[in-house]
């Protein structure tokens, strides 16, 4: 093949490439000003999951009553909006072509129930959030934040209380009455019986709670006994 036969391929598959790259875009515009047409525009919108927050508010919050393009319902920015509800901890968003929306909303799961500065009782969730005020014959742990200075110290230095909270076992998680934090990021648990056991630091803690369901077990603990277990394989009692 001559130079001139190659320089004439060469051109004409650049030609071609060119027109197909301008014939996709035409597309790919076309088709995204067609999707943002009225007929495809959010109409329908089924709420799941929502026991504490209302389909209005979700719906306001999100920005979905101003019916927005299918096309630019964006999960995570739903998601994100959707936080600034108490009781939200997230939602899956699923597109049903033209014009219909399902959310399924995963609310916030109470592990324990903790005060306000001003006294009131509040729900609080395994990070740390504050929801409504329980229900009367609530039966959770109380957090209590030793040395705190802020208005709820759970969504800062003192939220590993709420951690310890949701991941205290059925062995022995109703005999817990108070699970207390100190500055030092000691946590301590407080029974109903009443016996203290020190957990130390939040790491751990399988470990830890082995030790306290073993103790609770095979011990005969006096009123007031205070059992660390910070180090699992050498418990004190005192």
């Amino acid at each position: 093949m001559s130079k001139s036969q190659k320089k004439a391929v060469r051109g004409s598959f650049s030609r071609r490439l060119l027109t197909f790259t301008l014939v996709l875009t035409l597309l790919v515009v076309g088709g995204n000003a067609l999707l943002r047409l009225n007929y495809f525009r959010t109409q329908s919108i089924e709420i799941s999951g929502n026991a504490h927050e209302s389909a209005g508010e979700l719906i306001s919050v999100t920005g979905l009553e101003q019916n927005p393009p299918m096309i630019s319902v964006n999960s995570r920015e739903i998601t994100r909006q959707a936080r600034s509800l108490r009781w939200v901890e997230s939602i899956r968003v699923a597109r049903h072509w033209p014009h219909r929306l399902t959310l399924t909303v995963v609310e916030r799961q109470p592990v324990a129930v903790a005060s306000d500065p001003t006294g009131a009782l509040f729900l609080v969730d395994a990070d740390g959030a504050q929801l409504d005020p329980p229900m009367s014959g609530t039966n959770l742990p109380r957090l209590e934040a030793k040395g705190s200075n802020s208005s709820w110290a759970y969504r800062s230095w003192a939220r590993p209380a709420a951690r310890v909270a949701a991941q205290l076992p059925l062995a022995f998680s109703r005999q817990v009455a108070v699970v207390q934090i100190a500055r030092s990021g000691e946590i301590r648990l407080e029974m109903t019986t009443p016996v203290t056991f020190v957990l130390g630091g939040e790491s751990n803690l399988r470990e830890k709670f082995v030790a306290v369901a073993s103790v609770i077990a095979h011990q005969t603990l006096l009123r007031g006994a205070i059992v660390d277990v910070s180090v699992p394989s050498a418990v004190t009692i005192q």
